[in-house]
């Protein structure tokens, strides 16, 4: 059985080694996002764990982008998440761990307004499978 920081380190492997980590300008993380941060940060997240002999993980990954000044208003960045979302679902569409020790596909991904400050996230959520023998 994978935990759940066992999974995250998988992830963010995954994501360390893409394209999609050298196009943000933040950092990756598998804990919180630094604070005070207005970089383009990832954080990595799990919702769900269930063991079983195929245990299945739900992962987020968080991207978040600063909104641009509209007429002196924040507003969303669409060409900034539009790019991002892109690569991101290119990205997570369906993956495979190294030896194929895990599988793993998007679920859904979508944009929402971060609370209380001018940013937008773009959410990944992830199925994350592993066969436990």
């Amino acid at each position: 059985m994978r935990t759940d920081e066992a999974i995250k380190t998988d992830i963010y492997k995954y994501i360390a080694a893409s394209e999609l980590k050298k196009a943000v300008t933040g950092k990756v993380s598998k804990r919180k996002r630094p604070h005070n941060s207005t970089k383009e940060d990832i954080v990595i997240s799990i919702l769900a764990n269930e063991n079983g002999q195929i245990q299945i993980a739900t992962v987020n990954v968080n991207i978040y982008v600063a909104d641009i000044a509209v007429d002196n208003q924040p507003e969303e960045d669409t060409v900034r998440l539009e790019e991002l979302g892109s690569l991101a679902s290119s990205l997570f569409d369906v993956f495979w761990g190294p030896d194929s020790e895990y599988r793993a596909s998007l679920l859904s991904q979508r944009v929402f307004e971060a609370d209380g400050t001018d940013e937008h996230i773009i959410n990944n959520k992830i199925e994350v499978k592993y066969l436990n023998e």
